[in-house]
């Protein structure tokens, strides 16, 4: 394994010292392909050792158990603290209108496949972006 690296921002700090509870940092996420297959892992790991290398201490780079692609951010994980009332009305907000396009036909059902394209620069962050090769994501 690859030493972790340090990062300026305090709430990536926390994550990075194994610090940060739900109680810091709760966000609300629809995703899928999670955890990421072993292959992908095993292959994320090696280029993010190189990354750690390669960038300066204050960069982070999130390990591999933290990936998986979002389909849908309902509230960030950086918008602060959730007690158990918010994060019942959320959950009482979105379950029906998640349960019901679930119900629906057009839900795809069984497997689908995404393509991991190059990592991208977002205003601090770095992110894969993925092709949704068969249309289900976007279904």
């Amino acid at each position: 394994a690859c030493p972790m690296a340090s990062w300026g921002d305090p709430l990536v700090a926390k994550l990075a010292a194994g610090e940060a509870s739900q109680d810091d940092l709760c966000g609300f996420v629809v995703v899928c392909s999670w955890p990421m297959p072993e292959d992908f892992l095993a292959a994320y790991e090696r280029f993010r050792c190189e990354l750690i290398a390669a960038l300066p201490d204050e960069a982070y780079v999130y390990p591999g158990t933290a990936l998986h692609c979002t389909v849908m951010t309902l509230r960030a994980f950086t918008a602060g603290p959730m007690d158990s009332e918010l994060r019942e009305s959320l959950r009482s907000l979105w379950e029906p209108v998640l349960a019901s396009a679930r119900a629906m036909e057009a839900w795809p059902a069984g497997t689908f496949t995404l393509r991991i394209a190059r990592p991208t620069l977002e205003g601090s962050a770095g992110i894969f972006r993925y092709e949704d090769m068969d249309g289900a994501i976007a279904q």
